[in-house]
């Protein structure tokens, strides 16, 4: 993994006590699947590479404060569970900043909680001095939301709630994906991800390749704290096999969220044409 030149770098860092277990919390921060969970922020991740300890995942994050919009990167990270360590660098320019790279490392404490220190490198064509105040803004952020989230008994656990099932769809793939897609609403975006308004309220949709589309409800109905729905199409000798999952989190009505999920799955399946 490469880092940016010396004459251009510039660099922040930050640093958090969390009191649970560095293993934990290095698991929380580097098993993005469950980003959608510990970051409200984000709808999306998907690993689109893989190779032994190094990996290259896709973000799709939605962005807080008035500016609003969608932010999409990808990230290539190296993983080391054994040394709790995590280096990473950004792919591609994300506005003012042409080249992102750093480390997280989770350290123990005797008590057993951990230190959770991040260190950035990045290069930029604008302001140094207002770029790292943004990125220490957002770091900051991150890291009280890493400590609030792995320091919850029930957080990334029991408050989780998931709903799956599956179905044919007659048609071909391209008749399928393209029904689906029209059943989404219309909106404003940049090709594979938009904003759009349901009668359940606003929504972000994104499009990963042919076979993944997600849906996550940007104002979740009471008493879910998210709710996000995922549809992979495969196709199949008979048909085009839809799997739709709801992701959703209950912090109380645990059962009143599970019923969303699951009539959340059986619409999701409609709403591909599938049964």
């Amino acid at each position: 993994m490469t880092t940016a030149p010396d004459r251009q770098v510039h660099r922040t860092s930050a640093a958090i006590d969390v009191d649970a277990p560095a293993d934990v919390v290095y698991r929380a921060l580097t098993e993005v699947v469950g980003w959608p969970v510990l970051y409200p922020w984000i709808a999306h991740t998907e690993v689109v590479a893989r190779d032994g300890a190094d990996d290259e995942v896709k973000f799709w994050a939605v962005r807080p404060g008035p500016e609003g919009g969608l932010r999409i990167w990808t990230s290539k990270r190296t993983l080391d569970p054994v040394a709790r360590r995590m280096v990473f660098e950004q792919q591609g320019s994300v506005g003012p900043i042409e080249r992102l790279g750093g480390t997280w490392d989770f350290v123990s404490r005797e008590d057993g909680g951990c230190r959770v220190e991040s260190g950035h490198w990045f290069t930029t064509d604008a302001d140094p001095a207002v770029t790292a105040g943004e990125l220490d803004r957002h770091g900051a952020l991150q890291m009280r939301t890493l400590k609030a989230q792995t320091e919850s008994a029930t957080a990334l656990t029991s408050d989780v709630v998931r709903a799956e099932a599956s179905a044919i769809a007659q048609g071909s793939f391209a008749d399928v994906r393209a029904r689906l897609l029209a059943a989404l609403p219309a909106g404003d975006g940049n090709g594979d991800a938009w904003f759009g308004e349901t009668e359940a309220g606003p929504t972000v949709q994104i499009v990963h390749g042919d076979g993944v589309v997600v849906q996550k409800l940007l104002s979740p109905p009471e008493p879910a704290a998210l709710l996000r729905t995922r549809w992979r199409l495969a196709e199949e000798a008979d048909g085009v096999r839809v799997t739709a999952d709801v992701l959703a989190v209950a912090t109380h009505g645990h059962e009143q969220v599970r019923a969303l999920a699951e009539a959340g799955v059986r619409d999701a399946l409609a709403r591909a044409g599938a049964r």
